[in-house]
């Protein structure tokens, strides 16, 4: 008999205990904590679960925070290049989407980062804004830091406004 994904999952994940670090055990722990947030629909998206993104967005501004672990560590221990690009997106992409009419999304359609610095601290924090907002296309920038001020990139990201998909 083939086994279910549950008896999948609980061997896995004994295994994986079995095996375990303590930074394996602080991942999962990340993982598993934000899987049930959005079981509990504190997050609607697993990117935002998984990676414990909160935002708040106003008419003009947004601003996103994901806590620094090791979940999204380089090879170096400090947040990855695409996690930045990420949270960047999020709080543009974000503030973006809710300034389009009812029945309408955004998509990105370009994004450019420049990295300038890294951090060991311990939040990563995204500041969107708009740039222009035209009927089809919407340009914004952001501003990434940590939680000390330390400037770590900036970003600037295009929109393309289209009609949402029927669930």
């Amino acid at each position: 008999m083939v086994p279910s994904s549950k008896e999948l999952i609980e061997d896995l994940l004994a295994d994986v205990l079995q095996n375990s670090t303590m930074e394996d055990e602080e991942v999962l722990l990340h993982l598993l904590s934000g899987l049930r947030d959005k079981q509990q629909g504190i997050h609607r998206r697993y990117i935002n679960a998984a990676l414990h993104m909160v935002g708040t967005f106003q008419p003009e501004v947004s601003e996103v925070r994901m806590p620094i672990t090791p979940v999204i560590h380089n090879t170096i221990k400090v947040p990855h290049g695409g996690i930045i690009a990420t949270i960047a997106d999020a709080a543009m992409g974000g503030l973006a989407s809710r300034s389009v009419p009812e029945g309408f999304n955004v998509v990105t359609t370009n994004i450019n980062i420049s990295y300038i610095a890294t951090t060991t601290n311990k939040e990563l924090i995204a500041r969107g804004r708009f740039v222009h907002k035209g009927r089809q296309t919407l340009v914004m920038e952001c501003d990434i830091e940590d939680e000390t001020g330390r400037k770590l990139a900036i970003a600037t990201a295009s929109f393309f406004v289209i009609q949402r998909r029927q669930s």
